[in-house]
């Protein structure tokens, strides 16, 4: 346990609420029982995890051309009219130095994200595993991938080549995901989290929250994820993309996003909880609440077809809030000096490149 508070001692902030608070808790999204939400929140995050936030970077290192119907997504072959960039995987040079630049940048994770259900075959995953050997042996940072529904032999080679985490999200409850998406099941995603725990990977898993499903519906997401046993968990909120069927959906407001954080905290208060895509669009001048909320990670650079807030920001939101970056535990000395730039110089061109056309899909 890291950190001390007034309930460190007490075993209170290592016991989690259970699903019926929960669901009463998740509707407190404004005023006086916010704040008191808030801080119940906040006194677990402290007495679990201390007063370190950690940063994750990613790689868009595959875009678009998914057969994946997913209803948020500008990267599914599915609608034309959204506007994604599209290119092949990127070369294990590439990918290695974007995440030293995410390191410099004060990155502790980084994560290498593909788009489509899976990395087909042998084309892409010898240049995958190069890309983490390369990393592990050239960074401090710890390497994560998110390559879709895969089984347990090419989680096996991915974790021969020093890969640290394994990303897959849930995306929502098993009762709302029929309408996210029809191309896949709610349970295909179970056996690959189920199969990335075997083989000792810290699993990441979340979802994206504001897709039309109810508050009750947050909580059935997080109790699917406490089952599960995953060590951290990436809570989006939906920024709606143009040309996806979600794209007219409201946001969500701040205090909702503040309620769903800090009850997945109290939900799984030894998990790591991290705020990703979405955090500008819903959170606006609220972002830096996130924290006291019960957050402890957040994203740093730009998100997977999107730009995110500049670096140098986002590290100042954290030191703001009198907190410290956290580094990574793989024992290398880590190469950020706490000089951070303004404009993310990794993952650009997942926001610079050329919108798609009209694509076949492919599978």
């Amino acid at each position: 346990m890291n950190g001390t508070s007034e309930q460190a001692t007490d075993g209170f902030a290592a016991a989690p609420i259970g699903g019926e608070e929960a669901r009463r808790l998740i509707r407190h999204d404004a005023g006086p029982a916010l704040e008191a939400l808030m801080e119940r929140a906040r006194k677990v995050r402290e007495a679990v995890h201390g007063r370190e936030v950690a940063l994750c970077g990613i790689t868009n290192a595959k875009s678009g051309r998914c057969p994946e119907d997913c209803g948020f997504c500008s990267q599914s072959a599915h609608y034309p009219e959204a506007e994604a960039p599209v290119y092949p995987l990127l070369s294990a040079d590439e990918i290695v130095e974007q995440a030293k630049a995410a390191e410099r940048a004060g990155a502790r994770e980084f994560s290498i994200v593909t788009s489509g259900t899976r990395i087909s075959g042998d084309r892409g995953r010898p240049g995958l595993e190069d890309a983490i050997r390369r990393i592990r042996a050239e960074t401090a940072i710890e390497p994560c991938a998110s390559l879709g529904l895969v089984g347990e032999r090419e989680l096996s080679r991915l974790r021969a080549a020093g890969l640290l985490h394994y990303h897959h999200n849930l995306e929502s409850a098993r009762s709302f995901f029929p309408n996210v998406c029809s191309t896949h099941a709610w349970e295909e995603q179970l056996e690959t989290i189920r199969a990335a725990k075997r083989l000792g990977f810290q699993i990441c898993s979340g979802g994206i929250l504001g897709m039309g499903e109810t508050p009750e519906q947050r909580v059935e997401l997080g109790e699917a994820l406490r089952e599960l046993g995953v060590d951290c968990v990436p809570l989006n909120f939906l920024n709606p993309r143009p040309g996806t069927p979600m794209a007219s959906l409201r946001v969500l407001t701040p205090g909702e996003c503040l309620a769903a954080i800090a009850v997945f905290r109290l939900m799984m208060p030894r998990a790591h909880v991290f705020v990703m895509g979405g955090r500008e669009v819903t959170l606006g001048i609220r972002q830096a609440e996130v924290f006291r909320a019960g957050a402890d990670g957040t994203m740093v650079g730009n998100y997977l077809t999107s730009a995110g807030g500049a670096p140098d920001s986002t590290v100042a939101m954290v030191e703001g809030q009198g907190l410290a970056l956290r580094p990574p535990a793989t024992g290398r000395p880590w190469a950020f000096r706490g000089e951070v730039p303004h404009e993310a110089d990794w993952n650009r061109r997942a926001v610079e490149g050329e919108p798609k056309s009209v694509l076949r899909v492919l599978r």
